[in-house]
């Protein structure tokens, strides 16, 4: 090692939030931070890194006598798995000295707390922060993980359903689905193809999914009325994932006498997240205190001036829907507990030296 790497670890050492609230707090540093940071980890396991839109700040006083946040306006929660009821994608946390939970529902600046106390603040999108009596640390990455203080649940799902969506059902790889198509051009669905659909999502999840020890369970009922499509939980974790599909384009038959027994437009997918919506809303009344995030996947089929005799078709036609963008609701997609819908282009069969005449 040259003396410029030394450097550069020295530098490293000295900006690391450990070494920062040593020099800061001095002998008090280890008693404080042990009284922190397993907190801090209860407040992850409660809260998913995708939950917050905002941000997450959670501090710690190191003089008692100092207050910067009225306690009059906030919640005071005694346990820490209840902190999921309070989430709306942003949240500020004081932990206690005796152990209880002071809960703002708005974000303020990390400067502002941290003159006398330990604050850790999260915005997505951006490193995680670790301020002590003013001074700004370093939280490092670690080895495997995005972030250091918890593990996303949510995270991984959404990574395997873009998996999914990206190698398997654009390509229709995944032979479940490969099956789904009524000619080998891959113009229209087979009748009905909303179960086979959903098999073969679950088939990719349960092979997929690598965090957690997850249970996927397939039609699982939000209330008595009303079943989505997957429903994902994690052992000894709050955590629930709501996945409700829908699917694009044309179905039908083909045999003696072709017909059309399904179409569904891009309102259709707008409809799956209003459903999505409404879905998290019953499930937060009967379940407050776990996490929840709802992941709307659309198997986007969408060709243009299909017949119902149509077995192939011109390769501007096949493609038209490629890059069809879908415009959602932005106050659903602004939720906190609503992932960005994904949308998979399902690929037909048909090259660029294609006929119209074929069709």
């Amino acid at each position: 090692m040259n003396q410029a790497d030394k450097d550069r670890l020295a530098e490293m050492a000295r900006g690391h939030y450990i070494h920062v609230a040593s020099e800061s707090l001095g002998q008090a540093a280890p008693e404080i931070l042990r009284n922190f940071l397993p907190r801090l980890k209860e407040i992850h396991r409660a809260v998913d890194y995708e939950s917050i839109n905002v941000a997450l700040t959670v501090f710690y006083r190191t003089n008692v006598d100092e207050k910067p946040l009225d306690h009059d306006q906030a919640y005071k929660v005694t346990d820490a798995g209840r902190l999921a009821l309070h989430n709306d994608g942003v949240l500020t946390v004081e932990v206690g000295q005796g152990g209880d939970f002071w809960v703002w529902k708005e974000k303020y600046e990390p400067a502002t707390l941290a003159h006398e106390a330990v604050v850790y603040h999260y915005v997505p999108g951006r490193v995680e922060e670790f301020w002590v009596n003013g001074e700004l640390g370093d939280v490092p990455p670690s080895v495997g993980f995005a972030r250091i203080f918890g593990i996303s649940k949510f995270d991984d799902l959404a990574d395997c359903l873009e998996h999914y969506a990206l190698k398997l059902a654009r390509p229709s790889q995944c032979r479940i689905l490969a099956g789904l198509w009524r000619e080998e051009d891959r113009i229209m669905w087979k009748a009905a193809p909303e179960d086979t659909m959903r098999d073969s999502l679950v088939q990719h999840l349960v092979s997929g999914l690598r965090e957690g020890n997850p249970d996927i369970r397939p039609e699982s009922n939000v209330d008595e009325r009303n079943p989505v499509d997957i429903e994902v939980k994690w052992e000894n974790s709050n955590r629930i994932g709501l996945i409700e599909i829908k699917w694009l384009g044309l179905s039908g038959v083909l045999g003696d006498k072709p017909r059309i027994t399904g179409r569904y437009s891009e309102s259709r997918a707008h409809e799956g997240l209003r459903q999505m919506a409404e879905y998290l809303d019953r499930t937060r009344d009967r379940a407050a205190t776990y996490d929840r995030r709802g992941f709307l996947f659309i198997f986007d089929g969408r060709r243009a001036r299909v017949k119902a005799d149509s077995r192939t078709l011109s390769h501007q036609d096949a493609w038209k829907y490629q890059d069809a963008h879908i415009i959602f609701d932005r106050a659903l997609v602004g939720r906190s507990d609503i992932a960005d819908p994904i949308r998979c282009f399902c690929e037909p069969r048909i090259g660029r030296a294609s006929s119209p005449s074929r069709a």
